[in-house]
């Protein structure tokens, strides 16, 4: 299994990572980025099954990278999650149009995650053993 992660914030980062690792996802399932294009290369090359992204990204913001990722992998987008501490609707509105249906709320509350993420996680990670 292939999770990709995009964030620029480290912290963000090591909150997905900690909560991913409880669920029994192995280091080795985890693939980090800071930019979207670096994401986007990764993903083209080797494929992802699950990705989390920031909507407020530097050099390529979520919106862009979304709609690139579902231009090469639209099956992504029932395990595409997008991260946002921003109360806008509009941004959600934004993401939704382009195909994202499930967001997180920066900052990550673990029952959240435990509650809406980790089962879909967990059934795809049966899945693919």
């Amino acid at each position: 299994m292939k999770i990709v992660i995009l964030d620029d914030s480290v912290t963000i980062r090591m909150i997905l990572e900690s909560y991913l690792e409880d669920i029994g996802v192995n280091e080795d399932e985890m693939f980090f980025f800071e930019t979207g294009p670096s994401a986007l290369e990764f993903i083209s090359y080797n494929g992802a099954d699950i990705v989390f992204t920031d909507i407020n990204m530097p050099v390529m913001n979520g919106y862009e990278f979304a709609a690139e990722v579902f231009k090469i992998r639209p099956d992504l987008k029932n395990l595409f999650f997008a991260i946002s501490g921003d109360e806008n609707r509009s941004s959600y509105q934004k993401m939704k149009d382009i195909g994202v249906h499930r967001f997180i709320k920066k900052p990550i509350d673990v029952e959240y995650f435990q509650h809406f993420i980790e089962p879909e996680v967990i059934k795809f990670h049966a899945k693919k053993k």
